[in-house]
């Protein structure tokens, strides 16, 4: 998952404000969590259940750094091996600039495989079943084509069915840049599979997303955008039933990551009764965009895509660019 969710390129103080950031705003996040929880509720409610069809379907599952895979994808993986179905996870980062660091960044990219290997293993995977790029941490967004490659490689050796991506509205430079370069990587691989696409930073600013730099409260950011994100996309539901338990030890293998540092929002989206779902490209119009100091705006999905699905506007007004993202600014 990692912290550095602001926009701040890749350098370990702007980590450590976004960190900050994140940190001062903790009473007023818990003080949103039940608003967001009915919101996610009434959301759920408009959902397809996918369940069975989920649970047949190969796939690679795709994570920006180790965690996400547990994070967002947790219950179908194991409802996956289950059916004995194949799962493959790809780690893109090292995970080397996670903060709090208990250990010097070379040490911690290799205890942090170690916790993914544990991880994957609760739910239900092989050593086989584990791949990791070694993308430095960060700087997914410096590497989209470099990454697009190597999963497209994966794609062509392993026929997956499907591919399960973080969403393009995630906020956190290095999941945007992933959700890119998967979608550019199914392209170059020919993939006519599903591609679904799992949320993580995204539950720390749904339903009031903006993007970067926009402004903070308002009545209607606070009233009428909820409503907005219900109403504009079906999302696709997974049971989760009877599994969060045996997620919530697979994430606890992520040792380093999980002692009180992630988000309440977060962790809120893996205690519902269904993980959640979304096609590909079904939230594009709630993008952040790359913020004006990132390095390149590779993080955005290929101009050459085919085109998406697109829901109905939703009057929000586009991000500045620039500035913190918006659950910096705001909810």
């Amino acid at each position: 998952m990692n912290g550095a969710s602001g926009s701040e390129p890749a350098r370990p103080a702007g980590m450590a404000a976004a960190r900050r950031a994140v940190g001062s705003l903790a009473p007023r996040e818990r003080a949103l969590l039940p608003a967001r929880a009915a919101y996610r509720r009434a959301w759920m409610r408009r959902g397809q259940d996918i369940t069975r069809a989920m649970s047949r379907s190969s796939c690679l599952v795709v994570a920006p750094h180790p965690d996400d895979e547990t994070l967002g994808c947790g219950v179908a993986i194991m409802r996956k091996r289950e059916a004995g179905t194949q799962v493959t996870v790809v780690i893109v980062s090292d995970g080397a600039a996670a903060e709090p660091a208990p250990v010097p960044p070379p040490e911690l990219v290799r205890l942090r495989k170690e916790e993914t290997r544990r991880a994957v293993s609760r739910l239900g995977l092989r050593p086989a079943d584990l791949r990791f790029l070694d993308v430095p941490d960060t700087e997914v967004a410096q590497h989209v084509d470099q990454v697009a490659d190597q999963l497209a490689a994966l794609i062509t050796e392993l026929q997956p069915e499907q591919l399960l991506i973080p969403t393009s509205c995630e906020g956190h430079p290095d999941h945007d840049a992933t959700n890119a370069a998967a979608r550019q990587a199914a392209l170059r691989a020919g993939f006519t599979g599903e591609v679904l696409e799992y949320g993580v930073w995204m539950w720390t600013h749904w339903p009031w997303t903006r993007g970067y730099g926009t402004e903070g409260y308002s009545a209607r950011r606070l009233l009428r955008d909820p409503l907005d994100r219900i109403r504009e996309v079906r999302p696709l539901l997974v049971g989760a039933k009877g599994y969060r338990s045996r997620q919530a030890y697979a994430l606890a293998a992520h040792g380093s990551q999980v002692g009180g540092a992630l988000p309440p929002s977060l962790i809120a989206a893996t205690k519902t009764s269904y993980e959640l779902y979304l096609e590909a490209g079904a939230l594009a119009h709630l993008n952040f965009g790359p913020p004006a100091d990132s390095p390149s705006s590779e993080a955005q999905p290929p101009a050459d895509l085919p085109a998406q699905p697109q829901p109905p506007s939703t009057d929000v007004p586009a991000g500045e660019q620039g500035g913190r993202p918006g659950w910096v600014n705001g909810p």
